[in-house]
């Protein structure tokens, strides 16, 4: 196998619009920069296969983006959008990127997302031209990082608060790739936790940042490439430990966070086992099923309840008038939602699975249910940005991840039975030689 690695700035331009929280997106752009922002990208070739594992400072990739960068990237390479796995880190203090909640009613920022293009070529072109021979070694130990955020209170409804009681996907993969003088070329690792311990206007690659930095440190080198997991249910422990209700972030947090999760990776580093490469790569495309259409006169309500002079800062407005001028046109409002899965294996029974959208941390345990022994990097926000991905179970508690379908611009809530999609999805992959 060979394999190279590159690293380049996205950092966007004071005054960009953020994303991660709506309210304040919506108010105005970024006011200063603490830490940069990157696209990392590592190249993957062995066997007549090539691979590419890219990973963004963003909060999303919008399908719309991820389909044109992986177009601007295979034009180049000459790269299927299977041998393309685009993931983002879901940080919260980046700049705005993707449709969700008021980025979908607004203009897009069309000179950032040129430059995200060109800096997305670039990060392949010289990850590419860096390859050289390399060894995989893959082993998987626990982050203490990951605290569940949906907590019942004493009426029953779910509410994000610090669930000590609820175990999170605390899995922690790791795969570093070496050259034949022993030297780092990549080290992949993943966590499953929401990066949104910080807000405000300063630009941040938050704690995913701070940890590839210590890393970066220890390694001797720039290197680290963190993939978001399955966080959609998970925010840090250090905003969370002791207390019944999230605290508010701090620079330091920030670090101690980042910190914390780099020292449980260098600790595992010792005991990565060799593993055989073997690259293959494959995608397929689920349906989940969504819940019935309201009836017209539910949108129309939204709308007529919603004051003139509220309407332009109204996220729940602008949903419920898109639908209703889809329905003008004659459209037919969607009865299920289109979501990516992607499988690289990168050695035997070393895999990335990715899934489209924000997957709460049950799928990380459905997934290694499904794909036993190895080493599995089970991952959201992969390839676009779908909606939450909540499981079956958790659709009658209620919660944020359930009810946030209109955030993502869809007519109804997800309908049960999604387990039954994925199952489906993962047998394709197994065919397409994911095993």
């Amino acid at each position: 196998m060979k394999a190279g690695f590159a690293r380049v700035k996205i950092t966007p331009p004071i005054g960009t619009t953020m994303m991660g929280f709506g309210t304040r997106d919506m108010d105005h752009g970024c006011e200063g920069v603490h830490d940069d922002v990157y696209v990392r990208a590592l190249f993957l070739e062995d066997g007549g296969e090539q691979a590419l594992i890219m990973g963004f400072d963003l909060c999303f990739l919008g399908r719309e983006e991820t389909d044109r960068y992986k177009g601007a990237v295979g034009r180049v390479m000459d790269l299927l959008p299977r041998q393309i796995l685009m993931n983002t880190s879901h940080n919260h203090v980046g700049p705005s990127v993707g449709t969700w909640y008021s980025a979908g009613y607004e203009m897009p920022d069309r000179l950032y997302l040129n430059d995200l293009e060109r800096a997305t070529v670039r990060a392949a072109c010289e990850a590419r031209e860096a390859m050289r021979e390399v060894t995989l070694s893959a082993g998987v130990t626990r982050s203490a990082l990951p605290m569940n955020r949906r907590r019942r209170n004493e009426n029953g409804q779910i509410e994000n608060r610090p669930n000590p009681d609820k175990r999170p996907y605390d899995r922690l993969p790791l795969c570093l790739l070496e050259d034949a003088a022993g030297e780092p070329v990549c080290l992949l690792f993943s966590i499953s936790c929401h990066p949104s311990m910080m807000s405000g206007w300063q630009i941040s690659a938050e704690y995913p940042g701070a940890a590839m930095r210590v890393l970066d440190e220890h390694l001797g080198k720039t290197a680290s490439l963190f993939l978001q997991g399955v966080g959609g249910d998970a925010k840090p422990l250090v905003i969370g430990r002791g207390s019944d209700h999230w605290i508010p972030g701090t620079w330091d947090l920030m670090e101690e966070a980042g910190g914390m999760v780099a020292r449980e990776a260098i600790a595992a580093l010792a005991g990565l086992e060799p593993v055989e490469p073997d690259l293959r790569t494959a995608s397929t495309e689920m349906a989940w099923a969504l819940e019935a259409t309201p009836p017209r006169a539910e949108f129309e309500a939204v709308v007529a309840d919603t004051k003139p002079e509220d309407r332009a800062k109204s996220v729940r407005y602008l949903w419920a008038a898109r639908l209703l001028e889809r329905l003008d046109r004659g459209d037919t409002l969607p009865t299920s939602m289109t979501l990516t899965a992607h499988g690289v294996q990168l050695g035997k029974g070393l895999r990335i699975l990715g899934i489209e959208g924000e997957a709460v941390g049950d799928w990380g345990y459905f997934l290694e249910d499904l794909y036993t022994g190895g080493v599995t990097f089970p991952l959201g926000y992969t390839d676009g940005q779908g909606l939450y991905l909540p499981t079956t179970a958790m659709l009658p508690e209620g919660g944020y991840e359930v009810v946030s379908y209109w955030e993502y611009g869809l007519p109804a809530r997800l309908a049960p039975g999604m387990e039954d999609a994925v199952r489906k999805a993962v047998a394709d992959l197994r065919q397409q030689g994911i095993a």
